[in-house]
């Protein structure tokens, strides 16, 4: 059975088992006809709260807020937010709002600082250059403008950006590409300090059920707690937009898109393509990948309370990425592109590739997991040993000087702590565009619920075998030496499924 399968860069074709199952997203879900007229809509007619018009006046100072460029992912071309901020600076313009009374804020959490391209992407050129000096990227070392609005039954303190607190009213632009996506993650995350930020992103939180589903998910309870904690100290009103799975444009669709269940093997044309682009320098097509733009649409767009728009929103999301499966595998395989949430711009490294695998890949689904406790994930991937010192310098450190250790995820507080106070790690992180200092664990831990329950996990075509051997993972020349190693763990019976992916989606498992 013929099928696409990522591998970094490239994208190769190869023949499954015949016992494969193959499960593949849903199609993608029909865009709206005209999207600021859809957002104009919401912003009238609000979900469980009062309009713009009746929660603000002249006077009021209002703080826009909105997500940083690790979703979506890959970006997309025409970047829904632009059009949202269009929309609310008209609405805020009819009230009498005045220019120096609005602040844009990138929600970056502990991400690295939005480059100024990116965020001119984000909201449209005309808003960025319209309101220069009025958009900025949140600073969780900024000790003089964060503010703890409250602390939790737990004890966790929820400490966000002063200038959102402050504000009148935060209006958030929000783009909920998975179920994790949104609601109280947006402001808890998205605005705050580390001290907010670790007690949902610990690996003990993180190892409480999947993050693509938030009625089962530790990191989802602890945020929704903090959420709850201080709903009465802020206003938000949220916009949320759910966009469509289509992953594929331009040139790229006719290369990349699956074969979908026709296995009567590719045009000539597409394997001369492909073979063609797998002698393309590495550079090159990282450079591509770094710039390519997904087709993704909006679908739907609800705004208004925090907690009452995201109920619609997770409905509307669901409906997009839910793929029924019939039952748990002993291995699941996966084709690994170079994308993650925070490479954009960059290079896949190790802890990163660890991160996507045992965090993101595994985590993709609802309820039970599609693959068996102590089954095995095999990946297509190169595993290059190599990183980005402007972005992930402490990346770079644990590393080489605590992964080689092969230290419990449980008990990396003290490490937490050095990592937190380095200085050099927050000098490059508030002035140039570098992952906060503790962002490498919260990376690592990402991971835990796939350190918990996955076996094994196979790497199909690594380039570094000292990679793999950091991280714990099993080195395989190709897919079927992958599959091999597999059946002598397993047995010669395992059962195997390969998630086609991209598009993502989330796999929920018939009753």
């Amino acid at each position: 059975m013929n099928e696409v399968i990522f591998y970094g860069d490239d994208v190769l074709v190869y023949d499954f088992p015949e016992q494969t199952k193959i499960f593949y997203a849903p199609k993608p879900l029909p865009p709206l006809e005209d999207e600021k007229a859809a957002i104009r809509e919401a912003l009238n007619n609000p979900i469980g709260s009062k309009r713009l018009e009746d929660l603000i006046s002249e006077k009021s100072r209002v703080a826009i807020c909105f997500d940083d460029v690790s979703v979506p992912l890959p970006q997309m071309k025409n970047d829904v937010r632009a059009k949202a901020a269009e929309v609310v600076l008209e609405k805020l313009g009819k009230i009498g709002v005045k220019r120096e009374n609005i602040l844009f804020i990138c929600a970056t959490g502990l991400h690295r600082k939005c480059k100024p391209k990116e965020l001119a992407h984000i909201l449209g050129k005309n808003v960025y250059r319209e309101y220069a000096g009025r958009v900025i990227n949140h600073d969780a070392d900024d000790k003089k403008n964060l503010v703890v609005l409250g602390k939790t039954r737990e004890g966790y303190e929820v400490e966000i950006n002063r200038f959102a607190a402050e504000a009148d009213l935060i209006i958030y632009l929000n783009i909920t590409f998975v179920p994790m996506n949104g609601g109280w993650k947006s402001i808890i995350v998205g605005l705050g300090s580390y001290k907010a930020i670790i007690p949902n992103h610990s690996p003990e939180a993180l190892s409480e059920g999947s993050l693509m589903d938030p009625q089962a998910s530790g990191l989802h309870r602890i945020i929704w707690e903090m959420g709850r904690t201080i709903k009465n100290k802020i206003r938000v009103f949220t916009i949320e937009m759910v966009l469509n799975d289509n992953f594929y444009s331009g040139l790229f669709e006719k290369l990349w898109r699956p074969l979908g269940g026709v296995y009567h093997g590719l045009p000539l044309w597409r394997k001369i393509a492909l073979s063609t682009i797998r002698r393309v320098p590495n550079f090159l097509k990282a450079y591509v990948r770094n710039r390519y733009k997904a087709n993704y649409r909006m679908i739907g767009v609800y705004a208004g309370d925090i907690e009452k728009a995201h109920e619609e929103t997770l409905k509307l999301v669901k409906k997009q990425l839910t793929v029924p499966v019939d039952k748990q595998y002993d291995v699941v395989m996966f084709g690994v592109p170079n994308f993650t949430p925070y490479s954009v711009g960059s290079v896949m490294n190790p802890i990163l590739l660890h991160s996507l695998v045992l965090g993101y890949m595994y985590n993709m689904h609802s309820g039970k997991p599609p693959l068996k406790k102590g089954g095995v994930i095999i990946i297509s991937n190169p595993a290059y040993e190599k990183f980005d010192p402007e972005q992930h310098p402490s990346y770079i450190d644990f590393y080489e000087q605590v992964l080689t250790e092969k230290p419990d995820i449980f008990n990396l507080k003290k490490v937490e702590k050095i990592y937190l106070n380095n200085r050099n790690y927050s000098d490059k992180y508030r002035n140039g565009f570098a992952y906060h200092g503790t962002h490498v664990l919260m990376a690592y831990y990402w991971g835990v619920l796939g350190l918990l329950n996955v076996g094994r996990v196979i790497v199909a075509g690594s380039k570094s075998r000292r990679a793999l051997e950091i991280l714990g993972f099993d080195h395989a020349k190709d897919l079927d030496e992958a599959i091999e190693i597999s059946r002598k763990y397993l047995g010669e019976n395992c059962t195997i499924a390969y998630f086609c992916m991209p598009p993502i989606f989330i796999s929920e498992i018939k009753k």
